[in-house]
């Protein structure tokens, strides 16, 4: 009888952790996990501000409790290179400067300063079922602001039925570990993404803003109007040639004449 409580014991120890392990499927399905939408990505010129924002909807059918909110800044990239966020010189990074959320169940607006200025930290606290919470945080630019796609990542921290529940962003895994945990998966994991080697509850989506100085349009207003000139002249010799319009003929008989006077004078000028 020893010996059976004995192995009750050990197969406890031994169960115990491997349940906890699970990834509670409800919770870390793609159609349930939070819904991180209607994003608005500023696009700047170096030495701009504008706003992000993005609205949060809770889509269990449980409140979420505790929850914070963590967006960061991490990367930069352009045509010529990629590099991540601290690789850049202070100065020439974008910054967020004031944060502000508010729910759609109420009108009561919550501003802070965050302290780091790569990220803004969101202490939303409870979050109840079908509540969409709308987020907000400023980007700030110098004129010695590198020119490029910054990519922002998201993580959420919150309590689920008494369990603690973790999600995070692309952003927050190389690309190595990123493959495995994409590759040679079964059905058992929700998204076929192994959330296990992640060591999170669920993925939601990375977002990013543009910095970049504005492509002059004196160029293609050049263009346009050169179009137009060479379309127009094209018209006109056509219709000489067809020998239906006399008055037109005479009239560009008439300019062929000046820009030939033109000519001359310009020439013998030069000449003298």
């Amino acid at each position: 009888m020893k010996k059976i409580i004995g192995l009750i014991a050990i197969l406890t120890l031994v169960i115990q952790p491997l349940a906890q392990g699970q990834i509670d499927e409800y919770v870390s399905n793609p159609s349930n996990i939070p819904d991180f939408h209607n994003f608005n990505t500023p696009q700047l010129e170096p030495g701009e501000n504008g706003d992000f924002s993005l609205d949060i909807l809770n889509r269990y059918k449980e409140n979420m409790t505790n929850a914070t909110i963590i967006a960061e800044i991490y990367h930069r990239a352009d045509i010529d290179e990629s590099e991540e966020i601290n690789e850049i010189l202070a100065k020439e990074r974008p910054y967020i400067t004031t944060m502000n959320w508010k729910s759609d169940s109420s009108n009561e607006i919550f501003t802070s300063t965050p302290s780091n200025t790569m990220s803004a930290s969101f202490l939303i606290g409870e979050i109840k079922t079908n509540e969409t919470i709308s987020l907000e945080f400023k980007i700030n630019s110098n004129k010695e602001t590198k020119e490029g796609t910054y990519f922002v990542r998201f993580s959420i921290d919150f309590e689920h039925n008494n369990s603690l529940k973790r999600m995070e962003s692309r952003g927050h895994w190389n690309m190595e570990v990123w493959e495995i945990a994409t590759t040679n998966n079964t059905e058992n994991y929700p998204g076929n993404i192994n959330l296990d080697i992640l060591e999170v509850d669920g993925i939601i989506p990375d977002s990013s803003f543009g910095i970049k100085k504005p492509i002059p349009k004196w160029p293609l207003y050049l263009l346009i109007s050169l179009t137009v000139i060479f379309a127009g002249l094209s018209v006109i010799f056509y219709l000489e040639e067809e020998g239906n319009y006399p008055q037109l003929n005479k009239w560009l008989q008439k300019q062929r004449g000046k820009f030939n006077q033109f000519r001359l004078r310009f020439k013998y000028r030069k000449g003298s």
